[in-house]
């Protein structure tokens, strides 16, 4: 019942904002002319910018694995990464991509490395956030005075930097009690202290690791380059038609913030929530015509979406590898071989 509740209220919160950004007419129209005037090659250079971010993130995801000793062929783990997709952009609720592609590593990773597995996931989307954390205080310290130049746009920038901080000092504090070895101190019945424990663990292998962890650090700050550049293609695809688009250096310096915000669980993908952030925030700062910046928005999630359209493809013929079937096997055997005589 409160699944589906929250689904409800995803679903209404979606439509609520893309309503609200796109209710006058004019701006309908801007968005169909976009569409309709779209030059496609550009459009299609989004789409395979995109796939660059999640090739990036497959390849960290792989440095992450193998310090954990996990090895899971290329084309199995990039299959999980557009499952994960799937689901945060099409499947509302609090599940989230991250959750549902670690249910998956699961099934592929070996027996007695379920646990590390699960760690991997986690620390695949802290050093993500710690990427982020690095590229948007560096693009917003420099371009501070024009981001914060208007009301509306400063306070968006301060809920930026607002949910970056919580996370780093969340990633912070569980970094400090693991190099103190505090976790054992911590009361039993404390929430959430055996996943702290499991992440403290993981936290003292990946310092081991540090040349392997920095390397995930930097493939972070460059996959979200690339996602940036997936909608500088969408803006670039309408850049011939109509009125002024912002330009490569407004775009990117106030995509680190937009994207920050719409990355929040709010609604599926970020839809609607990040409509309404490049209507506020770049329709402010670039003196745009109204509807040009949802706009550009909408074209980057499409691009966006037809990897998650992939994704769909691969979870409805997906099976489990061969690891999960035999350890399947294994245990099946096992529990028969107890039921049989003398054994």
């Amino acid at each position: 019942m409160r699944k589906s509740l929250l689904w409800i209220l995803q679903f209404a919160l979606t439509a609520g904002l893309l309503w609200l950004v796109f209710r006058d007419p004019s701006k309908q129209q801007v968005l169909k002319d976009a569409v309709r005037q779209a030059d496609w090659r550009w459009l299609a250079a989004g789409v395979v910018a995109y796939g660059f971010f999640e090739l990036l993130a497959g390849v960290r995801w792989q440095i992450l694995l193998r310090v954990q000793g996990i090895r899971i062929s290329w084309t199995r783990m990039y299959g999980l990464l557009m499952v994960g997709l799937f689901f945060s952009l099409f499947i509302p609720g609090g599940t989230g991509g991250d959750l549902v592609k670690g249910y998956y590593l699961l099934k592929e990773a070996p027996v007695g490395r379920k646990t590390s597995a699960a760690l991997s996931v986690v620390m695949d989307r802290l050093l993500g956030l710690l990427g982020v954390a690095i590229l948007t205080g560096t693009i917003t310290g420099l371009q501070w005075e024009w981001l914060t130049s208007d009301p509306l746009t400063k306070n968006y920038i301060y809920s930026g930097i607002a949910v970056l901080g919580v996370c780093v000092l969340g990633m912070a504090v569980a970094g400090l009690i693991s190099a103190l070895r505090l976790v054992h101190a911590l009361p039993e019945k404390l929430p959430g202290r055996n996943f702290l424990a499991s992440v403290s663990g993981a936290y003292a292998l990946y310092g081991r690791a540090w040349l392997a962890t920095l390397a995930a650090v930097f493939i972070s700050i460059l996959a979200h380059g690339a996602h940036y550049t997936t909608f500088y293609c969408a803006g670039r695809a309408i850049e011939m038609s109509g009125p002024r688009k912002p330009t490569a250096v407004e775009l990117y310096s106030a995509l680190p913030v937009i994207e920050t915000v719409a990355a929040l669980p709010i609604t599926p993908g970020g839809l609607g929530t990040r409509e309404k952030l490049f209507d506020d925030m770049l329709t402010r700062l670039c003196d745009l015509d109204e509807g040009v910046a949802p706009s550009i928005s909408m074209l980057g999630y499409f691009c966006i979406a037809f990897w998650g359209v992939v994704g769909g493809i691969f979870y409805m013929f997906y099976r489990p590898g061969k690891s999960e079937r035999d350890a399947s096997f294994a245990e099946t055997t096992a529990q028969l071989g107890a039921k049989l005589p003398g054994s």
